[in-house]
């Protein structure tokens, strides 16, 4: 069964990281993307902390945004949802879920030389409890000696997302259905890399023959996706086995081939039990300057 990606939830938290998100949203429509619910999660330390000044100005900051997409001509909600001391992962997994979103798209954030502002821990969580698609938009900070001066900037924020799609596979179950979603996609891509990682720690990677076979059956492995793509696509498929840690390979895959877009299974087959591509994605977010796609488990046939 096919994920479908019509309707977004945009988790918004109306920084200068907010326009960003908003002034790329038209890339999605080559995602089959129609909808989008602009969502804002707001805590408050006490019942009616939120003041009505304050709601108004919110609420107008998610109608401009609004109108602008319905020039587009997207389909627009928006909703503030305000709870005393609000836990904004749970907040907007719950949002999506009440509005059936199919998937959710929310900023990450990089490095400055000042602190550590990554993913912001939101996207972190969300991401380690979320049974939907997530779409991370990566933002950096600008290093700036006046801290009041940064600004944000998206890296290469998504508009040619598509491009060049970069797909990571450990052949999990989990990694399948990501290759599903990027056979859907692949009719708008120029280019999509498949690529495994035969990873430090694995059993038998410091025997030679094992790895020989390793290889020879994960390159078999990949032919097939790539002979399932051909029958969807006309991108140019590429396929490559790369040695060493996982995060790494893909990290330098991604840069050198100049990937837009990684695709890939947010857990996976595991040294232990589905937690080896669980932190692999967490760490590939957690360091990637292109945007990421994670594609969750089936949970409904847990």
């Amino acid at each position: 069964m096919s994920l479908s990606f019509n309707h977004a939830l945009v988790a918004l938290d109306q920084s200068e990281a907010s326009d960003l998100i908003v002034d790329s949203l038209s890339t999605f429509r080559k995602f089959g993307t129609t909808k989008f619910t602009l969502f804002t999660s707001v805590s408050t330390s006490y019942p009616g902390g939120l003041s009505s000044k304050k709601n108004e100005n919110t609420q107008n900051k998610l109608n401009i945004y609004k109108l602008h997409l319905e020039t587009e001509n997207f389909e627009v909600d928006t909703e503030i949802r305000a709870k005393i001391n609000a836990y904004a992962p749970s907040q907007i997994l719950e949002a999506a879920h009440d509005h059936n979103a199919d998937y959710i798209i929310i900023a990450n954030r990089g490095y400055n030389k000042f602190r550590e502002l990554l993913l912001g821990s939101t996207a972190t969580e969300l991401l380690q409890r979320c049974d939907l698609p997530v779409y991370l938009i990566k933002l950096s900070v600008s290093d700036e000696s006046d801290m009041s001066d940064r600004r944000l900037s998206s890296m290469r924020a998504g508009r040619k997302s598509l491009d060049r799609i970069l797909f990571p596979t450990d052949f999990s179950t989990t990694s399948d259905r990501a290759f599903e979603v990027v056979k859907q996609l692949g009719d708008k891509a120029e280019n999509i890399d498949i690529l495994h990682v035969q990873a430090t720690g694995r059993s038998g990677m410091n025997d030679p023959k094992m790895l020989e076979q390793f290889d020879r059956t994960d390159t078999e492995r990949m032919r097939e996706f790539k002979a399932s793509l051909e029958d969807v696509t006309n991108a140019e498929i590429t396929i490559k086995v790369r040695y060493g840690s996982a995060v790494t390979q893909i990290l330098e895959h991604a840069e050198t081939a100049g990937s837009t877009l990684i695709v890939m299974g947010s857990q996976g087959r595991g040294y232990v039990d589905d937690l080896f591509m669980g932190g692999v994605c967490h760490h590939v977010i957690r360091k990637s300057t292109i945007p990421v796609l994670t594609i969750p488990a089936d949970r409904s046939k847990k």
